[in-house]
Order: C-alpha cells, then structure tokens, then sequence
C-alpha cells in the first residue's frame, strides 16, 4: 500500500500543488481534472483492497463515501488555496505580519473543519459497517493524507523571521 499511496501522493503534488499561472501554461484544465480523478480512483483502489467490504456493506458504504470524499475535499480545497496564497506571497517577498497570524488561523481552521467532517461521517459509516472497518477506513484515510501532506509540507518553505 505505500507504494500506491506515495504514488498518490506525489501524482498530487506534482500535478495539482503547482503554481496556477505555471500549472496553467504546462497543463490544460481538462488534464488537470483528469489527474484528480485519477488520484481518486488510486484512492478507491486502496480503500477496496484493504477493507474487504461484503457486497452488502459494499452497497451502503460506496454511496456514503463519495458523500465523505466530497466534504472532505471542500476542505482540503481550501489548504490548497492557503498554500497557493502562502507560495504568491512568499515568492513576492510580501509575507508580513498579518498574512502570517491570518494564514496560521485558516489552517488551524481548516484542521477543525477536517475533524468535523470526519466526526460527523464516523457515526455515519459505523452504522453501516463494524467498527473495526470503519476504523481501517479511517487509518487507510490518515496514511494516505498523512503522506500527501508530508510531500507538500516538505515542498512549502519556512516564512522568514524578521
């Protein structure tokens, strides 16, 4: 699995965390779609090999999931936007102050909105299935998101002291 994540991971990175104006010039939006969609059925993918759903499960759970997925990703939406938003300034030189203590309380929260969502659809999945796979789901969730954030983490510069 963490072969497949990583290659989540750095599909994402490479394709979806870049610059807009640069993203733009070397992919159309057609193709960045494409990407996101592809990283989503690699998402699928490791969720379906490891939770080993029965059929009925399997019924309930997929519809529930795209409805998670879609939260989900309106939140990391955002991070991406604060990271965007970080990478303009940063490379303009234009970090100050305000932009910093602005930027730490969207991410904070952006970590709390994360958290909801994922509490609201815990009591979600475990009616539909034992606690024991909705609590894989969650771990499989968390590695893949923990290993995308690592990459884009490492990617995203300190801010400079003044």
């Amino acid at each position: 699995m963490r072969v497949i994540t990583g290659l989540i991971a750095l599909a994402l990175v490479s394709l979806l965390y870049t610059p807009p104006a640069y993203a733009q010039s070397l992919l159309s939006q057609k193709e960045i779609a494409a990407a996101k969609e592809m990283v989503e059925r690699e998402r699928n993918f490791v969720v379906i090999a490891n939770l080993d759903l029965t059929d009925e499960e399997g019924k309930k759970f997929w519809p529930l999931y795209e409805e998670y997925r879609i939260k989900i990703r309106e939140v990391r939406v955002r991070r991406l936007e604060l990271i965007e938003a970080y990478a303009e300034r940063f490379n303009a030189d234009t970090v100050d102050e305000k932009f910093a203590d602005d930027a730490i309380i969207e991410f904070l929260d952006i970590q709390s909105d994360t958290v909801k969502v994922r509490k609201k659809y815990w009591k979600k999945f475990r009616r539909i299935i034992p606690a024991s796979k909705a609590a894989r789901f969650y771990q499989l969730e968390n590695k893949m998101d923990s290993e995308m954030d690592y990459v884009m983490a490492g990617g995203t510069p300190l801010i400079e002291t003044k």
